[in-house]
């Protein structure tokens, strides 16, 4: 009874708040492990977000150079640097995106220090499909839409939640 009710609930909020965004939403994943790119890819699938994969900061920074996603989601430790090296660069941007850190390890301090430098939000490994969608929905919902037009999910009176 438990799992078919969060089953519903993943569904709803893939259903509603994957597509909140006015128009595509492009989202980076910078990943080193393949298991948790498959998986965010397997999340991400289901909604309208165009997903960019890269395992490395060189590799996320030549991405973001040629294809300027909205929303980033980074590991908190990557191959050739960590988020904050990321998020220096990044943050720089004529266009900076709305820029997530994902870790096995999330605790209060990294979660303050990730919002104090301005970054959005703290995702846990391994990443449950709800949560993912929650903060990138969240994040997204920040984004000028084309129209300037806020972005409202779709919710039928007297559907819970």
């Amino acid at each position: 009874m438990i799992e078919q009710t969060v089953q519903d609930r993943t569904q709803w909020l893939v259903e509603h708040l994957g597509k909140g965004a006015c128009s595509r939403s492009s989202l980076m994943a910078v990943l080193p492990a393949r298991e948790d790119g498959l998986a965010l890819q397997r999340i991400i699938g289901a909604c309208e977000w165009e997903l960019q994969w890269t395992r490395t900061c060189a590799e996320a920074i030549a991405t973001f150079r040629r294809t300027t996603p909205a929303v980033v989601i980074c590991d908190r430790d990557l191959i050739d640097g960590d988020w904050r090296k990321l998020w220096n660069i990044l943050a720089h941007a004529s266009r900076p995106p709305i820029f997530i850190v994902a870790s096995r390890l999330a605790d209060e301090a990294l979660w303050a220090e990730v919002l104090n430098v301005g970054g959005h939000d703290l995702l846990l490994k391994p990443f449950r499909a709800e949560e993912v969608i929650r903060v990138v929905h969240a994040a997204a919902t920040q984004l000028p839409s084309p129209t300037s037009i806020p972005c409202q999910a779709s919710i039928t009176a007297g559907q819970t939640v």
